[in-house]
């Protein structure tokens, strides 16, 4: 599943390729991936400008307005754009944007959308992804379960969240109730890097052991950001282009390498029902 890395990707490509282009055309060949149904989302998008891509967590939220690059440099600012409209985009498992004059459509291939030109297909093998019309950009009600973003939140604000959890610590990570953007890949890769075994409970943490994993969780986000996300089954980016990130990963996907500190085998465990990899030197399990 594209984590907040993959997302952060497509967001940015959508924002230079598309920003102040008209949406002229939706094409549907599978309508299940849009809510409440086809037409209103044409109603929201089609005719008016993309004005603005805002992503929180694993979602993108994709703001229109009515005929007018001129109403762009409203929407940042608290409050403007009354007669704006949004489509929320979740990719899910397999879902895929593409803006590639070399991509050729397939049987997964549901959604064409025209941008004065620029032609952006969606597939999605699974079809689990959906573009839903939501009410606001930053604070929709289909977003009320989900928590602040994982490179927005301050220290204190998720210390908070975190420390009386008697979960595992893993666990907490995936919870995006408490923190959005985390998953299976970069909750390994934070832990490794703060020397914290995935099944200690939050609560067990003290403070600099909290500190350490919030730094490495950014640190290890952006990292990921700047090498275009990882893949390591279907993601690719908005030019159909593997990320990069694979390469830089120290732990997940390598039980039974060495690990890159010490040298000692990786291993591979079941932690919140995810498979977890861990080095068991450098993340000593805490005691029962």
């Amino acid at each position: 599943m594209p984590e907040l890395p993959e997302v952060e990707c497509v967001a940015r490509a959508l924002r230079q390729a598309l920003i102040g282009r008209r949406l002229d055309r939706l094409d549907v060949r599978f309508a299940g991936v849009l809510r409440p149904s086809a037409a209103a989302v044409r109603a929201a998008a089609v005719g008016r400008t993309l004005v603005a891509v805002h992503r929180r967590g694993k979602y993108l939220i994709l703001t229109f307005a009515a005929g007018a690059r001129r109403q762009m440099a409203s929407v940042a600012r608290e409050g403007a754009g009354r007669d704006e409209t949004h489509v929320m985009v979740h990719l899910r498992m397999t879902g895929q944007l593409f803006c590639d004059p070399q991509f050729r459509p397939d049987a997964h291939t549901h959604l064409a959308l025209d941008f004065e030109g620029a032609r952006v297909w969606y597939r999605d093998i699974r079809k689990f992804g959906r573009f839903t019309v939501v009410e606001d950009a930053r604070t929709p009600r289909a977003l009320a379960h989900v928590g602040q973003d994982m490179l927005e939140i301050g220290f204190a604000a998720w210390r908070e969240r975190v420390a009386s959890r008697r979960a595992p610590i893993k666990a907490v990570l995936l919870d995006q109730g408490v923190a959005a953007g985390i998953g299976n890949i970069y909750a390994d890769e934070t832990l490794f890097g703060a020397r914290v075994h995935p099944l200690t409970p939050a609560a067990a943490l003290d403070g600099a052991a909290l500190r350490r994993i919030y730094g490495q969780a950014r640190a290890v986000l952006r990292l990921a950001i700047r090498h275009g996300g990882t893949t390591y089954l279907n993601f690719l980016d908005f030019r159909g282009r593997p990320g990069n990130f694979r390469r830089k990963l120290r732990v997940y996907q390598r039980e039974g390498e060495p690990c890159p500190r010490c040298a000692t085998p990786i291993e591979r465990r079941v932690v919140a029902g995810r498979s977890t990899r861990l080095c068991p030197r450098c993340q000593p399990q805490p005691p029962a």
